[in-house]
């Protein structure tokens, strides 16, 4: 499943809004090369850069939280760790076994999943903190 950017997606906050788009393109970016079979080393090139955003956007938006004293700071933090480390094991899984059909799926699965569910429940939550916060 193809992750789709909707307003009810959005934080209000705009930093946090592009850089979820950004994350999405680039998730969509490497589903797609998975599920096209395009070669394991344009996925890495993909996820090389991913690993990267990720850690970028989570420690930007945790920075954010503690400087507001943001009470669901601690459960940001554990969430974001947990998909870290499902980056990790994706890349694990790239570099040891390939990428069968299968996987392909249950990663898409996984990751809409993960992204749809975070944005709703922890950083919508933090978007309006901080907007209520700024008034």
């Amino acid at each position: 499943m193809i992750l789709k950017w909707d307003d009810q997606l959005a934080t209000g906050v705009s930093d946090i809004d592009n850089q979820h788009k950004e994350l999405f393109n680039r998730m969509n970016n490497l589903l797609i090369t998975m599920r096209e079979g395009n070669g394991k080393n344009e996925a890495i090139k993909t996820l090389n850069f991913l690993e990267e955003y990720v850690i970028k956007h989570f420690n930007e938006e945790e920075e954010l939280q503690r400087k507001n004293n943001y009470p669901k700071y601690t459960v940001q933090h554990s969430e974001h760790e947990q998909f870290k480390n499902e980056l990790q094991e994706l890349r694990n899984v790239f570099e040891t076994t390939g990428v069968s059909a299968i996987f392909v799926i249950n990663m898409q699965q996984k990751m809409s999943k993960w992204w749809r569910n975070h944005i709703r429940e922890l950083d919508k939550d933090l978007g309006k903190f901080l907007i209520e916060k700024s008034k």
